[in-house]
């Protein structure tokens, strides 16, 4: 089987599953996060094992409670972040060590802000905006901009190496992939699928710019840990982070969006 062929193969079995938990929400959304909670942070964890920083196995258990805490009670969330924080100076504390415990308490801290409670911000995100299916709406935003951003990037991708830690990628594709998801929105709210061009067009800013950085900053992490994948779960695919990295960002980015605008309004 071809490499094209195993990413038909695998996007064949899990876009239903995927788009199938963003439609239904509720306990699916969660079921389906927490698992992506659950291999985002064993992966991270073991990247980062591959560099000098040894991050311990039990940030594994510490980071699902936190995502769990923060989906079910959400009030809680600021402290769940701090409790991460103080487990990460305590881990520092008690395997100090001069050279390393600094960067791997702040490693550590990121880890779990990463794959726990930015995971649990974009369910929270599902289930109070369940009845506009924005979480939907992103997703499939997120993944039409990176179809449009590729292809467009390797048909007439000019002025590549524009971001260091993932040199492929072009100036003109980064711009296709920030452009048409406003297009897609604009068109949404004019045909009258969505009434709130405000809330549309915060999501296509999610997908198309915030997503696209969230897709940078992983390539930023795997470059560090010397590593081309975050993991080969994924036949053709990578790793799960591989997978959700644009999502983590933007999901969260629009959680914290949408949260401020009904503040103001």
């Amino acid at each position: 089987m071809t490499e094209l062929q195993k990413r038909v193969a695998v996007s064949v079995v899990f876009i239903p599953i995927v788009l199938g938990a963003m439609y239904l929400g509720g306990y699916w959304l969660i079921a389906v996060f927490t698992l992506v909670s659950l291999l985002c942070t064993h992966e991270y964890i073991a990247m980062l094992r591959q560099t000098h920083h040894k991050i311990g196995w039990h940030w594994l258990p510490v980071s699902i409670t936190a995502y769990l805490c923060i989906v079910f009670y959400p009030s809680a969330m600021l402290p769940v972040v701090f409790a991460l924080f103080l487990i990460a100076i305590s881990d520092g504390v008690i395997w100090w060590y001069e050279k390393d415990s600094i960067p791997r308490l702040a490693l550590s801290f990121f880890g779990a802000l990463y794959t726990a409670v930015i995971p649990a911000m974009i369910v929270r995100l599902g289930i109070e905006q369940q009845d506009s299916y924005l979480l939907l709406l992103l997703i499939l935003l997120i993944w039409i901009t990176d179809s449009t951003a590729y292809f467009i990037g390797t048909a007439w991708g000019r002025k590549r190496g524009i971001f260091k830690m993932s040199p492929n990628k072009s100036l003109e594709g980064f711009l296709t992939g920030a452009i048409v998801p406003v297009i897609i929105v604009i068109i949404l709210y004019y045909v009258g699928l969505f009434d709130d061009l405000a809330l549309l067009l915060l999501c296509a800013f999610a997908a198309g710019v915030v997503g696209q950085i969230g897709d940078l900053a992983e390539s930023m992490l795997k470059r560090y840990c010397g590593v081309k994948d975050s993991s080969n779960l994924i036949p053709g695919h990578g790793g799960i982070l591989d997978r959700s990295d644009s999502v983590l960002l933007a999901g969260s980015f629009l959680y914290c969006a949408v949260y401020l605008l009904e503040k103001v309004r």
